[in-house]
């Protein structure tokens, strides 16, 4: 049996899932510039995370390959915007007061450096280590291992949007080739599992049968293709959008350090036309 097809430990799940909202919810109210959309985002992102690990979703996922896909692109192109949107680190930092440390600033400034690049390869190795190796057949046997698989897909989609809304003009491009690395590598991983001519998940195998397990990869190959557009094309968008928003911002702030009279120097005040002497 695979996680959390007891109902006994969805419950638990579900009140982890509230204690999460109710936390994040004390932190949104002492925000300066709280955001309805936030509180709405994280309140979305846990509700379709605890439906995605329902026992009856994961019931179809240990029977299905299709099933295991559609619980995955749940994580992946659902559940992941809906968190960085969310911004839950700074919420529960200024809930509790915390200050970043210098360590955690040279962290940041390092991703904002080299996030466009780590992000997109960290989660394309993770779809590629576990659909390619005997980790996807392993997690529907073992509860920890298919955790471990869900955060891996959550955490790569997590990073793949916090480096696409990372801040500074020179990463625009950068932020583009995120998304058209994305797309060309979950279609090449799309394509290797539709071309394959046998089941490459034993489990299924031996339970729907070789030519039905192979059939049924086939149609999670074809869902894959069509959630990684459903992720990427947002993406893409968001790049641009935030690509040409950094320009005009620029564009605004030279247009007004233009208009304004060079340091040092005061505007000489306007004389008004008087009646002319005698």
């Amino acid at each position: 049996m695979i996680a959390h097809t007891s109902p006994i430990e969805h419950t638990v799940l579900i009140a982890v899932g509230c204690a999460a909202l109710g936390i994040y919810g004390l932190g949104w109210l002492r925000r300066r510039d709280a955001s309805v959309v936030r509180l709405a985002a994280w309140a979305g992102a846990i509700v379709v995370t605890l439906l995605a690990t329902t026992p009856l979703v994961e019931g179809w996922a240990e029977r299905s390959f299709t099933g295991h896909m559609g619980q995955h692109l749940a994580f992946i192109v659902i559940a992941a915007p809906l968190f960085v949107v969310a911004q839950p680190v700074r919420t529960i930092r200024e809930l509790f007061d915390v200050r970043i440390r210098p360590t955690e600033r040279r962290l940041v400034r390092w991703w904002h450096r080299r996030g466009v690049l780590v992000a997109p390869l960290f989660f394309l190795g993770v779809l590629y280590v576990t659909h390619l190796t005997a980790i996807y057949d392993i997690a529907l046997g073992n509860r920890f291992v298919h955790d471990a698989e869900h955060i891996g897909y959550l955490a790569g989609a997590v990073a793949l949007w916090a480096a696409v809304q990372t801040p500074g003009r020179q990463l625009g491009a950068s932020r583009i080739g995120v998304a058209m690395a994305v797309i060309g590598g979950t279609a090449l991983l799309g394509v290797v599992l539709l071309s394959a001519n046998e089941p490459l998940v034993p489990t299924y195998a031996a339970s729907l049968g070789a030519e039905e397990a192979l059939d049924d990869q086939r149609r999670a190959a074809s869902f894959m293709w069509a959630g990684g557009m459903g992720l990427t094309l947002p993406l893409l968008l968001a790049s641009v959008w935030i690509w040409a928003s950094t320009e005009e911002r620029l564009a605004r702030r030279a247009e007004s350090l233009t208009d304004r009279p060079p340091s040092g120097t005061l505007r000489q005040p306007q004389q008004t036309a008087g009646p002319s002497p005698g």
